[in-house]
């Protein structure tokens, strides 16, 4: 049997724990000069607001605060990247998407192993007949169900164009943009929100003007983000089974949500 090699060693080979700390101090560290940015003065988000539960008797400030607030929250991982150069920014995304691209197939690999040989928990006995093991026939079933699911995450990783220093923002910054249209953000003041917190955080970007934000950002960024969407609202047909509870395929479900998207947070 060849060596595979267990999650935890793949995390250790990678450092993904270690970027994933990374990303947490670095939003804590600049969360304040991001609210800053989101609520200067001249800033277009200020003129917008959402339907926020908030009495009528307050003030306009607690409404700016608690919208300002929510778009920052979908930023953690941007501020990270616009703390990097373009050579980091490169390194870090090829990192964590060798790091995911290996994971998916080391797990496909070990369930494989397992799919492999039907009669484990009830091997053959000769011709004496061999009862029908329930609990192996659902484990069974379970496990061919998470494989087809990794096997169309790993043909996902294997599509994807070459990270460069920008993929880092074209990922992350799926939910701010699709936060700022739920707004109804127009795109003119989306591009000049982008462009006063990229200036303010001195991002190593030359080619960041106006239309480079909308084509070379927003745009690959609504697009991935509704790539995983898509993929994401497929998962109750990957995983659908008359023999398993409703809870369990609701469970299975939940957990491969999360699973992918933390896969396609780089």
């Amino acid at each position: 049997m060849r060596n595979i090699p267990t999650t935890k060693q793949l995390r250790n080979k990678y450092d993904s724990d270690g970027v994933l700390e990374s990303i947490e101090i670095s939003f804590k560290q600049n969360l304040e000069k991001l609210r800053s940015s989101l609520n200067h003065k001249d800033s277009p988000l200020l003129k917008y607001n959402r339907d926020l539960q908030i009495s009528l008797l307050d003030s306009n400030e607690k409404k700016n605060k608690q919208i300002i607030d929510d778009v920052a929250t979908t930023l953690k991982d941007t501020v990270y990247f616009m703390t990097l150069s373009k050579k980091d920014r490169t390194a870090v995304t090829q990192n964590m998407r060798f790091y995911h691209t290996d994971l998916v197939k080391n797990q496909l690999a070990r369930i494989k192993l397992l799919l492999d040989d039907s009669e484990i928990g009830s091997p053959k006995h000769g011709h004496d007949p061999t009862p029908k093991h329930k609990g192996m026939t659902q484990v069974f079933h379970i496990l061919g169900m998470v494989k087809r699911d990794l096997e169309l995450e790993n043909d996902h990783w294997g599509h994807l164009s070459r990270s460069g220093y920008l993929t880092g923002f074209q990922i992350s910054m799926g939910d701010f943009f699709i936060m700022l249209k739920g707004i109804g953000m127009i795109q003119k003041d989306q591009i000049t929100l982008v462009q006063r917190l990229f200036d303010d955080f001195e991002v190593d970007w030359d080619e960041g003007d106006r239309e480079n934000i909308k084509v070379s950002l927003q745009q690959p960024a609504l697009e991935n983000y509704e790539t995983t969407q898509r993929d994401m609202r497929q998962l109750s047909s990957t995983f659908f089974s008359k023999s398993l509870s409703e809870d369990l395929i609701d469970d299975l479900v939940e957990h491969a949500r999360i699973m992918k998207k933390r896969l396609r947070r780089f």
